[in-house]
């Protein structure tokens, strides 16, 4: 348990110790969130979840808040996420954090290190458990993003270190989420009952709500649990970790396409490939080179709604090289659906390989590629091994503006994004959301 009373001790508190770079990262984290949720506000799924907030009295209250910001931050499949645990991480964070602002007058500074809290402990689980618990099954964005949520929502309401230890506790009686519901709607509802969740655990813990300290590696507890015989003890799997450096040791990766990040290196291959070829006509097959485990993900060919469709690395690898980009627009409108974009998809096959136990998500050991064989007999491939917005190859803040705007046109509210100081007050984002 020395890990996670080392973490109750350091989160909270008063003056936070972080690397350098950790509270820029988190406002990049926040713009690329906020931007997500605003592009997702008009979508049919938040209709929907704006009728059941409506139904049970929660419109505009705090978990009313938690649960329509976390869907809307995911309905894109926009929204970030994180190599050590392969969760959505951000997405269920901030859209808890937003929900708070509502009611309360946080600092940027407060809401910033809130969100460092909440990664640093998503983190340290995804380390813990390995690529094996996204393996097995569980969607790590609700399974680790409701602990991560209470880490952050703990820090705001200035819980004690022994009211922290207990947040962790109770979030992880409220963990949940399989991936059998990618490409249906739940997938995304998952990050909204993870903010939810969260949000509930700490103010339990304020309450004094007694828990299980040692829930996570006691005898049936967590990582048993939730783990797999790959998984270690959050001792071990932290022991040389220096809290507060989350971001630097594991950054968040931003999404410049808005589908799963499983189809992202063969999107880009697309993207690059697009530019010579003059006519998609021109095309007799398409293969597509990728880890096995990424198809247990991204696990649809032909798509039959618009989840399936982001999911699908043939749909989203077609419309790239037909339009040269993936667009938001390209999941629309049951586009996916018309016989001309379901020919055209049919083109692609899928060949995955296999990998190691110690395989990690977008490992550059292990790449994606694409094989375009043309009629004339002409042959076209291009291989990717470090994804467009990880570690070596970073979204700066030229890109998070252009995503933004993509999503959102409300530039004012961007650049109070970028230039609010620390100590001002963050109710303007109440204003904007």
């Amino acid at each position: 348990m020395k890990y996670l009373n080392r973490f109750s001790e350091w989160s909270t508190k008063e003056k936070l110790i972080v690397s350098n770079n950790a509270i820029e990262d988190a406002k990049h984290s926040y713009i690329d969130t906020i931007a997500c949720i605003l592009a997702g506000k008009k979508h049919s799924i938040s209709k929907k979840i704006n009728k059941h907030n409506i139904s049970l009295n929660q419109q505009n209250t705090i978990y009313g808040n938690a649960l329509l910001y976390g869907c809307q931050a995911g309905i894109l499949d926009y929204d970030d996420y994180e190599a050590a645990g392969s969760s959505h991480c951000s997405a269920p964070i901030v859209s808890s954090v937003l929900a708070l602002i509502k009611e309360n007058n946080f600092t940027y500074k407060q809401i910033l290190e809130a969100w460092i809290v909440g990664y640093e402990i998503i983190i340290s689980l995804g380390l813990s458990l390995g690529y094996s618990h996204y393996e097995k099954g569980w969607h790590a964005a609700s399974t680790l993003g409701s602990i991560g949520v209470a880490a952050s929502i703990g820090r705001l309401l200035k819980l004690n270190s022994i009211q922290m230890l207990k947040t962790l506790s109770i979030a992880s009686s409220l963990s949940s989420g399989m991936k059998i519901q990618f490409g249906n709607e739940m997938k995304v509802i998952h990050l909204g009952l993870a903010a939810q969740a969260g949000i509930q655990a700490a103010f339990l813990a304020k309450e004094n709500i007694e828990a299980n300290d040692n829930f996570y590696d006691d005898i049936d507890g967590f990582k048993k649990l939730y783990g797999t015989s790959l998984s270690r003890t959050l001792d071990e799997s932290t022991k040389f970790r220096q809290l507060g450096f989350a971001t630097d040791d594991y950054p968040v990766i931003k999404k410049l396409w808005p589908s799963c990040a499983c189809t992202h290196r063969i999107v880009e291959a697309a993207e690059i490939l697009s530019s010579k070829i003059n006519s998609i006509s021109e095309i007799e097959k398409v293969i597509i080179k990728t880890p096995e485990p990424f198809i247990k993900v991204s696990r649809f060919h032909i798509p039959n709604n618009e989840a399936e469709a982001r999911f699908s690395p043939s749909y989203c690898t077609m419309v790239t090289l037909q339009n040269g980009k993936l667009k938001p627009n390209d999941f629309m409108n049951e586009i996916f659906l018309t016989k001309e974009k379901q020919d055209l998809t049919k083109i692609a096959k899928i060949e995955p390989y296999k990998v190691p136990a110690s395989f990690t998500e977008m490992d550059p050991n292990f790449p994606c590629s694409i094989h375009i064989f043309m009629k004339n007999g002409k042959k076209l491939e291009k291989i990717i091994k470090n994804v467009k917005g990880g570690l070596k190859r970073p979204l700066n803040i030229k890109d998070l503006r252009i995503k933004f705007l993509e999503c959102s046109k409300n530039e004012e509210f961007l650049n109070l994004l970028i230039i609010s100081k620390y100590e001002n007050s963050t109710k303007f984002i109440e204003k904007m959301i």
